[in-house]
């Protein structure tokens, strides 16, 4: 008796020819259901003692045919041979070597994942037993002391320009000029630069991030924000250390009714509505 693992390409009648024994012997020994049926990699016994003896001239005596040697298997690395019991299944060796059925398809080119047959050859995953050592629970970390908050120092006044340090952010307001002529256009800028070391967060109830107004004698004459829709929902941004915030509009010196000012004094003011600051400076229309 021998064991051949069958081969591409092999059939029964091959088989049987090369081993010098005979079809009906292998379906037998075998329990093959149909004689037309075999798989690449599934391992057969071959009865080679009651084959037929084959005729030979009877001048030469003909060599002993030496038996052949069993083809090598090269087993993958991390892989061993399994062969195919009654009643197992893809799913289910799958589920005992810890592996899936698309890993067992491919590395044994199985071309029907619902057809593997008794006897079949597979290469099966080997797991292997790992232990993993658990550290020691390392003991709690002492909350940090809370920082306490940066007070607002007194604002820095310039001929054109205003600042103050509050939160951890320094607000600046710049006008172009203090003195402008009647119509020519007012440039107003706001400016939010974190001055610490880490970020500063700033909290904002709906999406208007800052405002220009613009006074005389204690009356509302201009409004950036006047007839501009903005949505109510709050936002908290973050200011990287370092980072500035920019904010730049432009007061054509008209009312928000469209209406030309007058010659006088007039006092502009910023607002950042997420702290709540408010700069101002006074200008001249002549």
């Amino acid at each position: 008796m021998i064991t051949y693992i069958v081969q591409p390409g092999d059939t029964l009648a091959l088989i049987a020819q090369r081993f010098g024994s005979t079809v009906q012997s292998i379906v037998s020994t075998n329990n093959i259901s149909d004689p037309n049926l075999i798989f690449v990699g599934q391992v057969l016994q071959i009865p080679v003692a009651g084959a037929p003896p084959t005729a030979t001239p009877p001048t030469t005596p003909a060599p002993p045919t030496p038996a052949p040697t069993p083809p090598s298997i090269t087993v993958p690395d991390g892989f061993r041979l399994y062969i195919v019991q009654p009643a197992d299944t893809l799913a289910e060796l799958a589920r005992r070597f810890g592996t899936t059925v698309q890993v067992l398809v491919s590395v044994n080119r199985i071309p029907d994942i619902n057809l593997i047959t008794v006897g079949q050859v597979l290469f099966v995953p080997i797991r292997p037993i790992t232990v993993v050592p658990v550290p020691p629970p390392s003991p709690p970390t002492p909350p940090a002391p809370p920082t306490p908050p940066t007070p607002p120092g007194p604002p820095v006044t310039g001929v054109n320009q205003v600042s103050l340090v509050q939160g951890g952010l320094r607000h600046t307001f710049m006008v172009s000029r203090t003195t402008f002529s009647r119509g020519e256009p007012v440039r107003l800028s706001l400016s939010k630069t974190n001055v610490t070391g880490s970020p500063v967060s700033i909290t904002y109830r709906g999406s208007q991030r800052y405002d220009f107004i613009v006074t005389r004698a204690g009356r509302e004459i201009w409004r950036w924000s006047e007839g501009r829709f903005f949505t109510f929902a709050i936002e908290t941004i973050s200011v990287a250390p370092g980072e500035r915030l920019l904010h730049i509009q432009i007061w054509n010196q008209t009312t928000n009714r469209g209406v030309p000012v007058s010659p006088g004094v007039y006092t502009v003011t910023a607002v950042n509505t997420g702290t709540g600051v408010r700069l101002s400076i006074q200008i001249e229309i002549r």
